[in-house]
């Protein structure tokens, strides 16, 4: 019996380093790796809603609708962020090893280089950063035309009226970014990075209308007031000569027969106006 009791301790203690050395031991050192993997996972998806939304509110250039039929271009003329500027905007702002003191700059958009270092967290045993550089994010975004049947059948109509004068509405509220994260492999033999490398790719899509109610006048077409314009013809005689209105040349002229003329205010266009017993 006491033969038996010391096989089966010994037995047991046999199984109990075979079981340790080849579950228990990878088991704990694989852990903290899933749980950077996560993180990356993580990361590609917060960049992906980061790069979508940049897209509606920084939409000029490429990804800026062209309105107009028969030869007739009226690009949508707004803020502009290419996305190449987006990506490497991405790379300071969310994964880089920042604290809450650092501030966005404009100069991130130029950044060849991560901010400080890639976050902490992502490095292998031995120090060794599982994302490595800064070519390794990668972006695409896009605006295309807001899904719905409203959608289809007003398209063609936003492009007729643009054609026939200033009149550029935006139909492309559909803004996808998908956001690619290349990090390095785990050699499970040794718990170390290798050379080769995983894509962690997160798509994110936003429907949204990127043209502010009361933007800047000018040429600016984002606005509600330079939109509508087309469609208001007494918005013409409003146009300037010297910093002062042909209306007011043509109004001052009139009220000396006709005072009450000079009330008439032809061609305004006043967005957003809020009668004032709603502001009280």
């Amino acid at each position: 019996m006491v033969n038996r009791h010391k096989k089966a301790r010994g037995q047991a203690m046999i199984e109990l380093l075979i079981v340790a050395g080849f579950v228990l031991v990878p088991l704990f050192l694989a852990i903290p790796l899933l749980g950077k993997y996560l993180d990356v996972r993580a990361a590609a998806v917060q960049t992906s809603r980061y790069a979508a939304w940049e897209r509606t509110v920084w939409y000029g250039g490429n990804a800026a609708s062209s309105l107009g039929w028969f030869g007739v271009s009226r690009r949508w003329e707004a803020n502009e962020k290419s996305d190449d500027q987006i990506r490497r905007e991405m790379g300071v702002r969310h994964l880089s090893e920042t604290d809450t003191d650092d501030a966005f700059s404009n100069a991130d958009r130029s950044a060849g280089n991560f901010k400080g270092s890639t976050k902490t967290l992502w490095q292998d045993r031995n120090g060794q950063q599982l994302l490595a550089n800064y070519s390794d994010i990668q972006n695409s975004v896009a605006n295309d035309l807001a899904p719905g049947t409203l959608n289809v059948i007003l398209d063609p109509i936003a492009n007729f009226a643009s054609t026939l004068g200033p009149f550029v509405l935006e139909m492309n509220g559909a803004y996808s970014a998908k956001v690619t994260i290349k990090v390095k492999d785990i050699d499970f033999d040794h718990f170390l990075a290798k050379d080769s490398t995983a894509n962690f790719s997160e798509t994110n899509v936003l429907l949204a209308n990127g043209w502010s109610a009361n933007g800047a006048e000018g040429t600016d077409k984002t606005s509600v007031k330079q939109q509508v314009k087309g469609l208001v013809p007494t918005s013409i005689i409003a146009a300037e000569i010297n910093g002062v209105k042909i209306i007011d040349y043509v109004l001052g002229a009139l009220s000396v027969f006709l005072p009450e003329v000079s009330k008439l205010d032809p061609g305004r266009i006043v967005p957003d106006n809020v009668p004032p017993d709603r502001l009280k």
